[in-house]
Parts: C-alpha cells; structure tokens; sequence
C-alpha cells in the first residue's frame, strides 16, 4: 500500500509540473540597447539570476538570455533586473566563519541587480543563498555597493563596519534630516526602500517600488475535518503469542493549519504546521485474551507545501511533514501499556479552489510504545483532509 500511495503522489507531481511554465509580459535590453518585447518565464528569483528564459511570442521556441548578451530585463508591473560591473564584498557572514578584519574584500564581478527603488536614488539587491548585498546610485554616478560587515574585532568580540551610514549621509542625505536619520538604519531591505523613496520624495523625483507591486499573501489559516482510515498493529519482540491486529478502521479528525508563505517563487513555497485531533479506539485478539486499545492524540506536523498555480481560483499542492514524538496523547493506552508516541513523517497532495481545499497524505509507520524496548506498534494511516481558509 505504502508504495502505491508514493507512486500515485510522483506521478501527480510529475504531472502538474509539466504545466507549471508561466511565461509573463515582460522585455530585455541587449548589448546594442535594442529593447525586445517579449514573455519571460516569471519564476520569483530569491538568488538573482544569471540567465532568464524568454519567448518572443507566446508559439516560440523558448530561448535564454544571460549576463553576457542581456543589458536588462525585467516582468511588468513585477521586478526589473539591471546588469552591472561591480567591486563586491565576498567576506563570509555566517559566524562561523566571519573575518577577523573590518575592511570589505573586494571581488569584481558581473551581476544581475534587482532593482528595488528607481528615481534619483536608485537601491538594488542581490542574493546568493543567505549571503546579501544592497548597492546604489545616482543620476550620475555608477552603480556602488553599500558597505556593511560583520566580523571579529578580537577572538570573542563580534563588531560591525557601518560604512552604509556614511555612504547615505554623504551622497543621499534627505534635506533637512539630522544624523540620527542614518546612524541607526538598519541593513535590510525595509529600512534601505523606505529611505531611498523617503530621499527620492524630497527631491521630487518620481519613484518607482518594485517590491511594492509583488503580491504577497504571507499568511493563511484554515480548519481541517476529514477521516482517516488508520491501522494499528502491536507486537512483542519475545512473545509472538502476544501479536494483535487491530484492523483498519474509519474515524474523524479535526485539525487547525497555519501556513506562512515563503517570499519568494511568486508564493509557491510555505512552511505548514497543522496540529490536529486523532483518534483510534479498537479491540483485539492475541493468541489467549482480548486487547483494548484507545488512543486519542494531538499531533503537531510541521513541513512544507509546495503550490503550483493553474489559474487565479484554482491550485494543486504538495505536502512533506515531519510528525513529531511531541503530542498531546490524552491517556491513551494499549492494554496496560502506556501510549508515548514516535516520530514519523506524511506526504500528501491535494487541490485549492477559492477558500475550499482537500488533500490526501499518508502518513509513515509511527511507534505508539516508544518507552517500551521489547513491544512495538505499526501505526499507519491515510487521511483525507477538507479545509476551508478562515483567514
């Protein structure tokens, strides 16, 4: 049964990924500023790319632009890519491998810059994995990264080079603005697009937030009903003769699933966490008296979701959860035995329409006894789970 359900969720994510090549309105610049209207396939970068799909009409023949033939590119109404020659600091940000030296280490390099804020003062973006970077300009200046470092003043002190602070007061200084207007901005992508369109509004120049036009629905909960048809078996390592089968039963569960959208891959991506109800109360027969089992639970699943969009209304998912030995087991017991579960994981799929999904996931065998060294049980279940988005 268990290969059968894998099988079945593989081929229909195989499938409804075929259909997943969304190509939007969009247009790049090439090396001779010729500036090609076009359909981009839109897949929300979260590391800038270095290459871009495109076609020039919606029967053509997909082709690619990189950083060698592409001056710019951009999705309408959504982001806008700018190729540039920068010196960037390569130092490490993790803390395990922060430099001992507060100055940057310069690498040059050809890079796609998303554009964040356009107008007098533009700010741009780049990512790669959890290593970022912010750069500016001006009307008449070249593209320059602003400059902030962690790193290690001596073998325990952690410090920071704040030149950003400076680079803004000296260049882009908002009229009228005291000090403390940079001196304790912080290095991240709100505080950084508030400022440039706060600089660009005095100025008066017109402002464009890309950011701004992205879409993000970073937050749902809905309710969960459904059944699960579950099975249970228990069995001694040293007494065969105390082997039960509780057989597959039908029951209810009820459940409550939060998930937070990633900010990236135009909201394909969410981490899901879905404590829900369950219960199996059943009989069975070893080989000289009857066993009673009752187990009534509230598991805490956490994993993720992965979205594939078929229209506005209507969505396809996939689910991979990690089931923890944390639960809520109500004094449940099998025969005397006290019930303390383990861990497990459950793979799923299922579709959206509008606030109404259903889903199906198998969940992995799970050990109901894990105090137990000499008994262990054969938990499994597949659910069909019904939600409905309340917000």
């Amino acid at each position: 049964m268990k290969t059968n359900i894998i099988t079945i969720i593989l081929a229909f994510i195989t499938l409804i990924s075929f259909g997943q090549i969304n190509y939007e309105s969009g247009y790049f610049i090439d090396n001779n500023n010729k500036r090609v209207e076009c359909l981009i396939k839109n897949i929300d970068w979260k590391n800038n790319p270095t290459e871009f799909a495109y076609k020039v009409t919606a029967n053509a023949i997909p082709e690619k632009g990189s950083l060698n033939t592409v001056k710019e590119f951009g999705v309408t109404d959504f982001s806008k890519y700018v190729r540039a020659d920068v010196k960037i600091d390569i130092s490490s940000s993790e803390l395990d491998n922060l430099s001992n030296q507060a100055n940057p280490e310069w690498q040059e390099e050809r890079l796609f810059l998303n554009m964040l804020v356009e107008g007098k003062a533009k700010l741009y973006y780049y990512e790669k994995s959890r290593f970022v970077r912010f750069f500016y300009s001006l009307s008449d200046t070249s593209i320059v990264q602003l400059i902030y470092k962690e790193y290690y003043a001596s073998e325990n002190q952690l410090a920071e080079n704040f030149t950003y602070r400076t680079q803004l007061w000296n260049n882009v200084r908002c009229v009228n603005e005291g000090l403390n207007s940079v001196e304790n901005l912080r290095y991240n992508k709100g505080e950084l697009e508030r400022y440039f369109k706060k600089y660009n509004a005095n100025e008066e120049s017109t402002t464009l937030v890309y950011s701004a036009k992205k879409n993000r629905d970073s937050f749902q909960l809905r309710l969960t009903p459904g059944l699960n048809y579950s099975s249970v078996k228990a069995a001694n390592a040293f007494a065969s003769n105390e082997f039960v089968d509780f057989g597959p039963k039908i029951n209810f569960r009820i459940g409550v699933e939060a998930q937070f959208i990633l900010p990236f891959n135009k909201n394909k991506w969410g981490i899901l966490f879905d404590p829900s109800f369950q219960y199996f109360n059943a009989s069975g027969q070893n080989s000289y008296e009857k066993v009673e089992m009752k187990y009534q639970s509230i598991e805490f699943p956490i994993g993720l979701r992965h979205r594939f969009y078929i229209n506005e209304n209507l969505t396809f998912f996939v689910d991979a959860l990690f089931i923890t030995n944390y639960s809520f087991d109500f004094n449940s017991t099998i025969s005397s035995l006290e019930v303390r579960t383990g861990n497990s994981y459950a793979i799923g799929g299922g579709a959206g329409f509008k606030k109404l999904s259903a889903e199906i996931r198998y969940s992995t065998q799970r050990n109901l006894l894990r105090d137990y060294i000499y008994w262990s049980t054969d938990y499994r279940r597949i659910s069909l789970i019904l939600g409905f988005r309340i917000l």
